[in-house]
């Protein structure tokens, strides 16, 4: 009876201290946790701290490139077109805590004075550069806006007598790149009661047309600086929004938190054991941020049901030790407490869920394929209609083709280093492109073997790409016409004038200046000469190719920048004049606006590039008079800058044409020029063309040959005097009296694809001897692809074609493609025989010539022999064939032809 008894009595005090002691675990368990939260949110709250301080000096660094690329553009800084573009901007409401944008010039001591009397004469009367002093260099602020009264102290400061300011310029204008200051009083902070803490950033600028490649160049091309000078305290003070109020921040200037680098302090009265230290690098200087909870944060994570939990556990405990005497009447009670603890978990669990969603961004749980596992979607907007479906997918498959490398990228990044953050992306959504910017973060597994998982952080950053791209916008392109502005073709015209001369290719820069628009804008008004305006960038836009650049230079001055127009520079201004006809043609139709319609011509000014020593603006410089001398010749012209080639170009268009007709009207004629031995003998002939116009009389070959070449033509002409050639060798050899005929031959006609067929073909159809066929090729042929040229060469001289190297000396003169060659002779160019033998270099030259020839066992032809002292020098020094006027003029073949062939 007492072991029954004594049972139970023992059992419910031990149940009872077992399930104290499980709740006391329970409870160090929650603390551990409610610590880890608290930790968790402080660090998710630092970095947030931290981007956006980052983010804000991002913009302001954003509307210094803005105002420098504005400078850039702009010929020169008219004060009420920078008061214009900077209020604009509308920097007070947008950009809290800066004081405004300005402008640094670096001003000689040589022109203190004239800069000091030209700011007076613009209604500054009172304007000096202080403080007063004798410096190499001064470096004052010129141009500052807003114009208040605050920044008005500014102007005329020569900032580089302050040593933090001028630390920063220097490194400003030896990098290139934008810098901060450390901690200065502002100018406009001077007569003012405390000490607000102002810093000041920085952006070069340099001179047109400088390349500030290296730190020496940039110290010679700097002109001044751009500059944004902002408090810190008002600084922060516009981000109160971006950062968590209850965390206390302290930023310094510097590695480490010292008090006499302190920037900003926040409320200073945070106690808490936990602190965070983030590190910004901002224009080159080095900002420690020191942050630590206030006590409202330490709030957050107070006991939140952890010791009623405790206590209910407690309470269970005891009342399971009285169960165990009562169990007929505890049962009801044990399911009602149960019940109790279930609604506290679901609170927990709902009170975890509506703090997720009250993030308005979007959260992934990944997978480590990136597989989309769990969505919180965004609260509102497209986004969260969507964001069910992302469910099973892969995040790199949702997101744009060229985004999903860079997501690959930061899953990688994450798994190896727990978290990465930065990687922007596009989600097309409602029709509509927009972008993200992702972080991701490791998420530690709970259970062995599982998988491991990422959480994903998804910010819409759609507004801020908008406003990027509206900032490049206004910085690059006109307003009106959309067409790039004077920027961007400045830039544009920089690479192109660099890739012409490394490529020896020409470019061509048309200036168009409408002739009429004052007065259609004056009578009607400037939304009518706007409109005109457009229609004219759109009528030139249609006219060039893809890779032209059209620009609007402003008012009713288009520029057009073409590449690779041509290869040299007679063919660039033969096409540059046909475009510039075609721009004219397009301007000329009548432009219909509100039912009226106006007619307006233009007057266009060329220049060709590459030039020696020229650079961008003096390109810009000669279009724009070529322009002007079109408007003094009448309006409604085309000129070029180079005066000699808009006449050489018109008449190359005209003998082109000309030329075109020659062969089909029988203009062309073969004439020959004989060559002869050392005794006289006639033993060849050089057939030479011959053009007879009914109105240009005889045209010299030294006229019309390059234009040929250039044209084309010289394909079919070249090809016609070699027919020529083989019939007459046929008709020699059958009469018996053959002798050799030389025929030049063309680079261009020689790289022909089917030039060893046609000559084939020649061949075959008259009957010529090919061994009394003589091809005359340059020296220029053997510079390009000499393998393929000997190859070819070696192809014509199996069929018995031979070959001579024509003005041999003037060109390549290599002495290794002479053993490489299968030559048959050289000819002497007459540069080196018409001053024989009385000139001792000539003479040399000549006699060297032909030591080399014989010991290679080539034939060696002399031309331009005149004189009979020119003829007995080259006998006796044993030149094997001579041609010149002294032996006979170029006279025509079939005359040439019936001589020889009536003696035979």
């Amino acid at each position: 009876m007492a072991d029954r008894w004594r049972w139970p009595v023992l059992v419910a005090p031990l149940l009872t201290l077992l399930l104290l002691v499980l709740t006391f675990l329970y409870w160090q368990g929650q603390e551990r946790e409610a610590q880890a939260r608290r930790r968790q949110a402080f660090t998710v709250a630092v970095d947030r701290i931290a981007y956006s301080i980052k983010d804000r000096m991002g913009t302001y660094e954003m509307v210094l490139r803005g105002v420098k690329g504005y400078y850039d553009g702009s010929a020169s800084i008219d004060r009420d077109e920078f008061h214009a573009y900077v209020a604009a901007l509308g920097l007070q409401i947008t950009q809290p805590g800066l004081q405004g944008v300005g402008y640094v010039v670096r001003l000689p001591a040589s022109r203190l004075a004239e800069h000091t009397a030209d700011m007076r004469r613009k209604g500054f009367t009172r304007y000096s550069v202080r403080p007063e002093g004798a410096r190499e260099h001064y470096m004052p602020v010129t141009h500052i806006e807003p114009l208040t009264d605050d920044n008005l102290k500014a102007l005329g400061f020569d900032v580089g007598t302050v040593p933090a300011a001028r630390d920063a310029l220097e490194r400003a204008r030896d990098t290139g790149e934008l810098t901060l200051t450390s901690a200065l009083t502002l100018q406009q902070d001077i007569g003012r009661s405390g000490n607000a803490k102002g810093l000041v950033m920085y952006l070069p600028l340099y001179a047109r047309g400088a390349d500030p490649a290296t730190v020496e160049a940039r110290r010679q091309g700097i002109v001044g600086w751009v500059s944004a000078p902002f408090r810190m305290a008002e600084l922060m003070l516009g981000m109160a929004q971006q950062l968590d109020a209850d965390i206390d921040l302290a930023i310094y200037d510097g590695v480490q938190p010292q008090a006499d680098r302190l920037l900003y302090d926040g409320t200073g009265q945070a106690s808490s054991s936990l602190s965070e230290t983030r590190h910004l690098q901002l224009g080159g200087r080095h900002w420690t941020l020191v942050m630590q909870p206030l006590p409202v944060f330490e709030q957050r994570f107070d006991d939140q049901g952890q010791s009623l939990v405790v206590l209910m556990g407690a309470a269970l405990s005891l009342l399971v030790g009285w169960l165990t005497w009562v169990m007929t009447t505890g049962r009801e009670r044990a399911v009602a407490l149960a019940h109790r603890m279930t609604q506290a978990l679901r609170g927990t669990r709902d009170d975890l869920e509506s703090t997720l969603n009250a993030i308005p961004d979007m959260l992934f749980e990944l997978g480590q394929e990136g597989q989309v596992l769990h969505c919180q979607s965004a609260r509102t907007g497209p986004l969260a209609m969507v964001a069910g479906t992302f469910l099973g997918q892969r995040l790199e498959d949702l997101v744009h083709l060229e985004d999903a490398e860079g997501c690959r990228a930061a899953l990688r990044a994450a798994q190896a280093s727990g978290y990465s953050a930065g990687q922007q992306y596009r989600l097309e959504l409602e029709q509509q492109t927009h972008w993200f910017e992702l972080s991701i973060a490791r998420k530690e597994s709970t259970l062995p073997g599982q998988e491991r998982r990422f959480v994903a952080l998804s910010r819409d950053i759609t507004e801020r790409k908008l406003a990027e791209a509206r900032t490049h916008q206004l910085a690059y392109f006109d307003t009106l016409t959309g067409l790039p502005n004077r920027r961007m073709l400045l830039d544009r015209l920089e690479h192109a004038l660099a890739s012409a001369h490394k490529s020896g290719q020409v470019g061509a820069l048309v200036f168009i200046d409408l002739d009429n628009f004052k007065q259609i804008n004056d009578a009607r008004g400037h939304s009518m000469g706007d409109a005109l305006l457009v229609q004219v960038g759109q009528r030139l836009a249609q006219s060039l190719n893809p890779n032209d650049t059209l620009a609007r230079l402003g008012g009713d001055e288009f520029v057009v920048l073409v590449n690779n127009i041509a290869a040299d520079m007679d063919s660039a201004g033969r096409c540059a004049l046909l475009l510039g006809e075609e721009l004219r043609t397009a301007l000329e139709a009548p432009y219909a606006i509100d039912t009226h319609l106006y007619d307006s011509a233009a007057s266009i000014g060329i220049t060709l590039f590459p030039k020696r020593g020229e650079g961008v603006e003096d390109l810009l410089r000669e279009a724009d008079t070529a322009m002007y001398r079109a408007k003094e010749l009448g309006r409604n012209r085309i000129s070029f800058y180079e005066s000699a080639m808009q006449a050489d170009v018109q008449e190359r268009l005209a003998l082109e044409q000309d030329l075109k007709k020659a062969r089909a009207e029988g203009q062309l004629a073969a004439h020959v020029q004989p060559q002869v031995d050392a005794h006289g003998a006639v033993i060849g002939g050089e057939l030479l063309m011959r053009w007879t116009h009914p109105v240009r009389g005889s045209v010299s070959p030294a006229r019309f040959i390059p234009v040929a070449e250039s044209s084309g033509l010289i394909l079919r002409m070249g090809d016609w005097m070699i027919q020529q050639a083989c019939e007459a060798l046929a008709r020699m050899q059958v009469a018996g009296c053959v002798v050799s005929l030389s025929v030049n031959v063309s680079q261009r006609q020689f790289r022909q694809e089917n030039f060893v067929e046609r000559i084939q073909e020649l061949l075959a159809q008259t009957g010529a001897p090919a061994e009394h066929l003589i091809l005359e090729v340059t020296e220029s042929l053997l510079i390009e692809n000499l393998e393929g040229t000997i190859a070819r060469m070696t192809e014509l001289v199996r069929m018995g074609v031979r070959f001579s190297i024509d003005d041999f000396g003037t060109g390549y003169s290599s002495l290794a493609y002479l053993k490489k060659l299968p030559l048959y002779e050289l000819k002497i160019d007459k540069s080196f025989v018409q001053d024989t033998p009385g000139d001792p270099n000539d003479t040399a030259i000549v006699e060297s010539i032909i030591s080399v020839a014989r010991h290679l066992k080539l034939r060696v032809v002399a031309e331009g022999v005149e004189t009979r002292a020119q003829a007995d020098f080259l006998v006796a020094s044993r030149c094997d064939c001579l041609q010149g006027y002294l032996f006979g003029r170029p006279e025509a073949l079939e005359g040439w032809l019936a001589r020889r062939l009536d003696r035979a």
